[in-house]
């Protein structure tokens, strides 16, 4: 079965996206910012090894994110419920398909390459799981070969994510590999990430550069 790397994504609205990042600079500059990653994480996941799924919300905005995003293996509308249930539906209908390995990403992360796909990939051929965590607390990435009891009841959006699913894949006796911790762009702190890349917007260039 070919592997399925599903993307996780919030339609490009203004005031709606990246709103920790918006706080610094600006409601404007953070959409542009959210829309450059998105679009650059699709990009390289573009990729005849894998199939990829993007799922989204609002479940009314399939056409806006498709125009963001381009053309993919499967659009799915995000069901109602807090993040772990979208992740479990998510999960759930991949496996539905056959066999796994199953791949869960944002559009928050440049580090979602294709090599970094291609690097979870080879880990799943021998673990039950690959995660992704990033340096604030929650993972960027998450790989499963096999379905697995990790998302319910998590306390989404805090610091202990990636810890407290690290415990959950331990009890459920899985063996899992740790890849590269990366950085999610949602504070003015994480633009450094991709102050090195020519096609980040010129401004996270020019801000860095006048930083004290």
């Amino acid at each position: 079965m070919t592997p399925r790397v599903i993307v996780f994504a919030k339609a490009p609205t203004l005031g709606q996206v990246k709103t920790r990042l918006a706080r610094d600079v600006g409601e404007a500059r953070a959409l542009e910012l959210y829309r450059w990653c998105g679009a650059a994480v699709m990009d390289q996941l573009r990729d005849d090894r894998w199939q990829t799924w993007v799922t989204f919300t609002p479940s009314d905005q399939r056409e806006a994110t498709e125009r963001w995003l381009g053309p993919c293996a499967r659009w799915i509308a995000q069901r109602d419920g807090d993040l772990g249930e979208r992740l479990s539906a998510a999960v759930d209908a991949a496996f539905a398909e056959g066999p796994g390995p199953v791949l869960l990403v944002g559009t928050d992360c440049v580090a979602v390459t294709a090599e970094r796909i291609a690097e979870a990939l080879r880990s799943l051929s021998t673990h039950d799981a690959a995660l992704g965590p990033a340096y604030d607390g929650g993972y960027y990435l998450l790989g499963l070969a096999r379905p697995l009891p990790l998302f319910e009841g998590l306390a989404w959006s805090t610091a202990t994510v990636a810890d407290d699913t690290r415990h959950r894949l331990r009890r459920s006796g899985a063996t899992w590999a740790e890849l590269p911790t990366e950085r999610d762009l949602d504070e003015a702190t994480d633009l450094v990430a991709v102050a090195h890349r020519p096609d980040a917007p010129s401004w996270v260039r020019v801000r860095l550069s006048q930083a004290p």
